[in-house]
């Protein structure tokens, strides 16, 4: 048995199943009412023969079902074998529907999975595969299934899909991709950096040593010209910055809602980053002390008697 769980897309393969089955519980746990998007969306993240098996497959027919499906009282094999009848496909497909709900305890009937256990038998099938994957000491079958597939071209440009979607009001999500970009050799991180087309703070985020935290001075940075934008235009000029400050925060005092257009501030308010607070400068000098982190800022903030090490902004203008 040969598991590929030293090359360095390994861990970019483990990503991409695990949010395979984010979306697919997501999906089932508003399965009553799904549209047609949300029943296409389930089956583009399969990844079995049951993915094309149900391509044509009619939203109603899929629903019901699935509902069937998920209610209690049968056994697996049982609820499988009813499954199968209402796909008209065979059960050993419909086993891909309890390995995303319960991965450490299902397998995925998958090509590779399949050439690895070569059994027919449903049941043998099953317990074949527990005993692979107990000799392999990997988590669950999201991680053998991942150990099990090959690196291609589409590992690739799917993080850097994945990366490019987010945006500085969600920058923290970069958090998550940072092992997998680290897990990469020098010529594949040129490749993934190439293909980079986010925010510059946050391809900075994801490639460079932070020193400390900064906490930005909203109302202070909007003043200097009156432009909302001009957040994105600080957090771009710290990125180039030696050192590089990350993460950051985004403190404003609550008439900033009166001094600009609501479609500027609208997703900026939504970030976890963001706090709307007056007076401002208490939270900023106390988010300051608590997390370590520098201010950006062109206030001196005298009347507080503060030491905290300050970054005047204006020098980005300049």
């Amino acid at each position: 048995m040969v598991l590929n769980i030293y090359d360095s897309n390994y861990l970019i393969r483990v990503r991409r199943l695990q949010i395979k089955k984010d979306n697919i519980i997501h999906l089932i746990g508003k399965l009553k009412s799904w549209s047609r998007e949300d029943a296409q969306t389930f089956i583009d993240n399969l990844i079995g023969p049951l993915k094309r098996s149900l391509k044509e497959r009619k939203l109603d027919l899929l629903q019901n079902g699935l509902l069937r499906f998920f209610e209690k009282g049968f056994p697996l094999i049982k609820k499988l074998e009813n499954l199968s009848k209402e796909f008209s496909v065979p059960a050993f497909e419909c086993l891909e529907i309890p390995f995303w709900v319960k991965p450490s305890f299902y397998p995925p009937p998958t090509d590779e999975m399949i050439s690895l256990i070569k059994e027919n038998d449903l049941i043998l099938f099953i317990q074949n595969a527990r005993k692979i994957l107990k000799e392999s000491m990997l988590k669950d079958f999201i991680e053998l299934q991942a150990a099990l597939m090959t690196t291609d071209e589409s590992d690739m440009e799917w993080l850097a899909s994945e990366i490019n979607d987010i945006t500085l009001q969600n920058c923290s999500e970069i958090e998550s991709y940072k092992e997998l970009y680290l897990d990469l050799n020098v010529v594949e991180r040129a490749e993934l950096i190439s293909k980079l087309r986010c925010h510059a703070y946050v391809k900075a985020a994801l490639i460079r040593k932070a020193k400390q935290g900064i906490v930005l001075d909203g109302n202070n940075i909007f003043m200097f010209r009156k432009r909302f934008s001009d957040l994105e235009f600080v957090l771009e000029k710290i990125a180039e910055n030696d050192p590089f400050y990350y993460p950051f925060w985004i403190v404003f005092d609550k008439n900033i809602i009166h001094l600009v257009e609501e479609k500027d501030y609208s997703t900026w308010f939504e970030s976890p980053s963001v706090f709307l607070y007056s007076p401002a400068d208490e939270l900023i000098l106390r988010l300051a002390k608590e997390k370590d982190a520098v201010v950006v800022s062109s206030d001196r903030f005298r009347q507080w008697n503060t030491t905290i090490p300050r970054i005047d902004p204006r020098r980005f203008f300049e």
